[in-house]
């Protein structure tokens, strides 16, 4: 519940009740609940019962809010924007006065006297670079809510005042805002003063805690941070309309203690001038400089050659040495004017196939040597969770086979940092039947081994996007909980010595950065555990329930009476989906192998392109994503393993059940919601729904054409009428959802021209429920060709527009290799128009 407000006459009544408990040097703890408070009402001046002579008048009550000089004048601009109008006393940055009216409030956030009386120094020096502490206690008789932060130690970028930040945020947090998702704050209409003593103090474990948005992707903010505007790159003044967004995900970032972010920039042939113009130049570092004045360091993704997604790659024209490397340090130049602290970039040619590996080795040297001497900056490569390639000319230390392609920065120039990846939502000791693996074990291994030899930064995923999660809808708090898990296990690798080889045993990794996807249906819960997880993982405490719940809890505060069984449900909810979507257990039994018997792989969904990865493994695609008993092969009854009756339905009718049950869960909790806080709120109950339909939808579909041969008619029939109204039922909630999206649903909904590879929003998926019709009419109609409704163009979105690589051979030859699939014209094109669905195959115009 929200702390209740108090008029004037109560706030000074309840410190006469409480025999001048209001105005006492003796309570250093803080303010008693009966004045929790800020500011509300306008109070009658009084004037103090000294002795001795005549006191000094008092001045009227206040709200006094003292910024000292080494906070940032952004966020010192933005405490006062956020307080001001939401106290009902007058608020003040003046010098407090020689007597101060025991019904005023301090806030004091930095270096100040007031700060100082209730957090001596002594008292922050123990929490570190970066750290902070958050206290209640009294200055002058009156009660002072202070917050102050170390610097940072050693900083490579000059962004020293960052502890200070994270302060101010937390201490905003005490008085009763939000800071969830990412582009809306949730901003109370009173501020309320805590109702207990606060002493919190914050040391993070990591230096590194940052974000990569993955702008490959359509996303909130793929437009602005590629240098457009709505309608295109030449849209200036629809640029400059996104900035705010921008503006507010950098505060986000501080507000969770984030410290470095990244983004993905692209290219293409339709705009090429305008990719390295001085316009687009000019328009991001106006970007940069806004993360500078909040104190988050800025890197750009530019892969060296990868060429997917349209990616601007640092060389585009391959040939001699010379001018490769030439072209690089010139695409560097022009990246660095931006005002960046750092690079980020790619290996391999695509995700999937990797040029020679020596020359390979030479750019990823030639770059980081370049970034240093020239600019002093460090360049970091993500390391692929992708398989089947392998750098013949160099050996596995370890193994003394060809070397993984992915792990080939090992023998890069040891100021190469690497940012070692896992996909999805899986963590390090799952099974994580996805890309070819069975999990991902063998990335931890290298990230323990190059500790310490070189910058070494984890990067995992808190959304995946493609056909997966958010763009299905999924709702997938489990998220949330494996990275937190991951944390711990790389923390305890760590307390345990594991870390680092030879000369470097027992070295730590240097921190963590978050591949994000998007941040609609609940994704921005996943984002603040990860975050905030990043500070703190709660290493002191055993039970990793327990521990998660110590990051989650605080951060739910804005939900009032809420919060607290909000946080037990949700911890609930990840620990069933981790059972049922990741280990495919069903009434607590785990199945015999995990491939086509996890939850995931019947959720999720499904496109052209990952049928027809599922056809063969053998040409050099690869699937992405867990598979799953098809829906066309399931008519045939003698399909492949496994058996539907016997393995995969119970799984099916058990989520069908216990998804619901969450989703009815949440819906009860919405009378205790704070009002602040129902905007979120709504969002976690909407998608909690539409996944608990996707499961009932699904289990369904799948019960129809299990009994194609031998279940009267009638019988399918229901089931399919209970698919499609589970369908119908989540097209209303979308529809209804989409108007309370945070960014404009034309934008991120819509079907329309942006700078990526695809043809629309990151939730035209969505918008269409097209994973769900496509689903529909595999079981309904049976298509023959994998590449049925297909929505996507391979070539462009594998090798870019305008690029001259033939992907034509591959998809001939996939098509060669498995007879009677169907023609490839489906395969090789993708609607021109935005397409619309039903309930048939006649539905479908694109």
């Amino acid at each position: 519940m929200r702390e209740a407000t108090w008029p004037a006459w109560g706030l000074v009544g309840a410190c006469v009740v409480l025999a001048g408990a209001c105005g006492s040097d003796a309570d250093v703890g803080g303010a008693d609940p009966a004045s929790s408070s800020v500011g509300v009402g306008g109070g009658s001046p009084t004037t103090s019962g000294g002795t001795g002579g005549e006191a000094p008048p008092l001045a009227d009550p206040q709200v006094y809010v003292q910024l000292g000089d080494d906070v940032t004048p952004t966020i010192r601009d933005r405490v006062l924007e956020l307080l001001a109008g939401r106290t009902s006393l007058p608020l003040s940055t003046e010098a407090l006065p020689d007597a101060v009216h025991p019904d005023s409030r301090i806030i004091a956030i930095g270096d100040t006297p007031s700060t100082r009386a209730v957090i001596p120094l002594a008292d922050l020096e123990p929490v570190g670079s970066e750290g902070f502490v958050v206290k209640t206690g009294t200055h002058l008789g009156v009660d002072v809510l202070a917050a102050d932060g170390r610097p940072t130690t050693d900083d490579p970028f000059g962004h020293s005042s960052l502890g200070d930040g994270f302060a101010a945020y937390a201490a905003l947090e005490e008085l009763g805002f939000g800071f969830l998702h990412p582009l809306a704050p949730s901003l109370p209409a009173a501020v309320t003063w805590p109702s207990g003593p606060v002493d919190h103090r914050e040391s993070p474990r990591w230096p590194v805690r940052g974000l990569h948005l993955h702008t490959m992707h359509p996303l909130e903010l793929t437009h602005v941070l590629n240098g457009w505007g709505p309608l295109g790159p030449d849209d200036a003044a629809g640029f400059e309309t996104l900035v705010p967004e921008w503006e507010s995900f950098v505060e986000w970032l501080v507000a969770n203690r984030q410290n470095r972010v990244t983004w993905a920039l692209l290219e293409s042939a339709s705009w090429a001038e305008f990719a390295e113009s001085e316009t687009r130049q000019t328009r991001l570092a106006s970007l940069v400089d806004i993360a500078h004045e909040y104190g988050v360091a800025v890197g750009i993704d530019a892969p060296i050659v990868l060429q997917q997604q349209h990616a601007f790659r640092l060389i585009t024209d391959t040939g001699e040495l010379s001018d490769e490397v030439a072209q690089l340090r010139s695409r560097v130049d022009y990246l660095m004017a931006m005002g960046l602290d750092f690079l980020k970039t790619e290996s391999g040619t695509t995700e999937f196939t990797s040029p020679d590996d020596t020359r390979m080795l030479a750019w990823m040297d030639a770059l980081t040597d370049y970034a240093d001497q020239m600019y002093g900056a460090e360049v970091f490569i993500k390391v692929h969770a992708s398989t089947g390639q392998t750098a013949d000319n160099f050996v596995d230390p370890d193994t003394q086979e060809p070397l993984n392609f992915n792990f080939l920065p090992h023998y890069a120039d040891p100021r190469l940092g690497v940012l070692p990846h896992t996909v999805q939502h899986y963590s390090l000791d799952d099974p994580a039947p996805t890309y070819g693996n069975t999990d991902f074990a063998y990335i931890r291994e290298f990230l323990q081994e190059e500790a310490g030899a070189r910058p070494t930064v984890w990067y995992p995923e808190t959304a995946y996007w493609v056909s997966f999660d958010v763009d299905v809808p999924l709702f997938l708090p489990v998220y949330g909980h494996r990275r937190f898990h991951d944390l711990r296990l790389l923390a305890a690798d760590e307390d345990g010595g594991l870390m680092g080889r030879g000369p470097h045993a027992g070295a730590t990794m240097d921190g963590q950065l978050t591949f994000s996807s998007g941040w609609e249906w609940g994704y921005w819960l996943h984002e603040v555990v990860t975050a905030r997880a990043a500070s703190d993982p709660h290493t002191e405490i055993a039970d990793e329930r327990a521990a998660l719940k110590a990051t989650l809890a605080p951060a739910l505060r804005v939900f009032g009476d809420a919060a607290a069984p909000l946080t037990e449900l949700l911890l609930d909810a990840m620990e069933t989906q981790h059972r049922l979507l990741i280990l495919g257990e069903v009434a607590g039994q785990a199945p015999s192998e995990i491939e086509k018997r996890s939850g995931q792989a019947y959720l999720q969904g499904v496109e052209s392109w990952d049928d027809v990865a599922d056809l063969t493994g053998s040409i050099g695609l690869h699937t992405t994503q867990p598979d799953r008993l098809g829906l066309v092969e399931m008519r045939n009854p003698f399909h492949a393993p496994p058996g539907y009756s016997a393995e995969v339905e119970p799984l099916l009718a058990e989520m069908e059940t216990k998804l619901a049950k969450i989703a009815d869960d949440l819906e009860a909790l919405r009378p205790q919601v704070a009002e602040v806080a129902l905007p979120l709120f709504d969002d976690l109950a909407d998608a909690a729904r539409v996944t608990a339909l996707r499961a009932t939808q699904i289990h369904n579909l799948y019960d129809y054409v299990d009994g194609w041969f031998d279940t009267p008619q009638s019988t399918r029939q229901m089931q399919l009428d209970a698919a499609r109204t589970a369908l119908d039922d989540a097209l209303v909630i979308v529809q209804q959802r989409e108007s309370q999206y945070r960014a404009d649903p034309a934008r991120i909904a819509g079907w329309a021209d942006n700078p990526t590879a695809y043809e629309y929003g990151y939730l035209w998926t969505v918008r269409s429920l097209y994973f769900w019709f496509r689903d529909e009419g595999k079981a309904v109609d049976a298509p023959i060709s994998p590449c049925y409704r297909n929505l996507i163009n391979p070539v462009d979105i594998g090798f870019g527009e305008g690029l001259g690589y033939d992907l034509t051979n591959i998809i001939t030859d996939v098509f060669d290799a498995n007879s009677g699939i169907g023609g490839i014209t489906a395969c090789l094109s993708h609607p021109a128009s935005e397409p619309s669905f039903g309930h048939s195959k006649a539905s479908w115009e694109p």
